[in-house]
């Protein structure tokens, strides 16, 4: 077993880090993405900036998870984990990986059959604001 973890260890400075990019504000939102949602989560970015909403950003490249994925959980008191999943897998990856409590990873999910847009990302971000507000 101890020979796994110590593969791990090592792949997570190998694989590809991710892509951290900050809000044009200080902010207390992060974000989290991956693969296809890419595009979508680009442009409901500068759309939910235009309305006041600033979230700092972290695109995923590769498992076993680099280091700066758990500090740029750390350092938000909220962040969102936009994913195309029905099951949320990503979110559940980074709940097992990180041991973070489970309200601070909050889904944005979209399972329709159609390709997650920026209006999926810009209304269930600003759904899970409002709620806690």
């Amino acid at each position: 077993m101890q020979r796994l973890l110590q593969k791990f260890e090592t792949a997570k400075r190998i694989v590809p880090r991710p892509v951290k990019r900050e809000a044009k504000e200080p902010t207390k939102y992060g974000a989290i993405y991956f693969g296809s949602t890419a595009p979508a989560m680009e442009e409901a970015l500068e759309a939910l900036e235009a309305r006041g909403i600033h979230l700092d950003t972290l695109r995923i490249r590769a498992f076993p998870f680099h280091d700066d994925v758990f500090d740029f959980i750390s350092n938000h008191e909220r962040v969102f984990v936009v994913e195309q999943n029905r099951d949320g897998q990503l979110r559940s990856l980074l709940m097992l990986e990180t041991g973070v409590p489970i309200e601070k990873l909050e889904s944005v999910r979209y399972y329709g059959g159609f390709p997650l847009s920026a209006h999926h990302v810009i209304s269930g971000v600003k759904a899970k604001i409002e709620r806690a507000a």
